[in-house]
């Protein structure tokens, strides 16, 4: 070519129609990220919903023991009262069902012990749809009527 000529009216010269290498690479690269994102989801979504149920069962075990004690505070609050209204007390709290109640010890130091069960239903809206969970446990109390407080005592709930 002489000198000076320009060299735009020439076409590119194309090698065998072939990708580019620095293409091919990206386009690799592209693929095994999308395929190791795909398989990063498909694992991991079923673990993040059972973690996440497993906090949801958490916070009903954890409501059912808050129930409980307020239900042994109401009890504790009239320990004079008789058998009726320490069941009434105590079924005030929502989610408490009195099994039993049965009056202890005689003479001077006179008591009542009442077995209630505690139910909780947790439902909560998640990237997974609603979860639910349900914690169920039982609970003995003891009411002295000199007011001197016995410990709440956990139970196996009767079937």
């Amino acid at each position: 070519q002489p000198r000076g000529a320009s060299l735009s009216h020439n076409p590119p010269v194309r090698r065998g129609g072939r990708t580019p290498v620095w293409l091919r690479r990206g386009l690799a690269v592209a693929v095994l990220a999308a395929v190791l994102a795909a398989i990063g989801v498909v694992a991991g979504l079923p673990l993040l919903r059972e973690r996440s149920q497993q906090r949801l069962e958490q916070r009903a075990e954890r409501e059912v023991t808050a129930t409980a004690q307020l239900a042994r505070t109401r009890l504790l609050a009239a320990p004079e009262a008789g058998e009726s209204t320490l069941r009434q007390a105590a079924e005030s709290v929502a989610g408490v069902e009195v099994l039993t109640v049965r009056r202890d010890g005689s003479g001077a130091a006179p008591a009542v012990r009442l077995v209630f069960r505690v139910r909780v239903a947790k439902t909560t809206a998640s990237v997974f749809g609603w979860q639910r969970a349900d914690a169920v446990a039982c609970f003995a109390q003891v009411v002295h009527a000199d007011a001197n407080p016995a410990a709440l005592e956990r139970l196996p709930c009767p079937d």
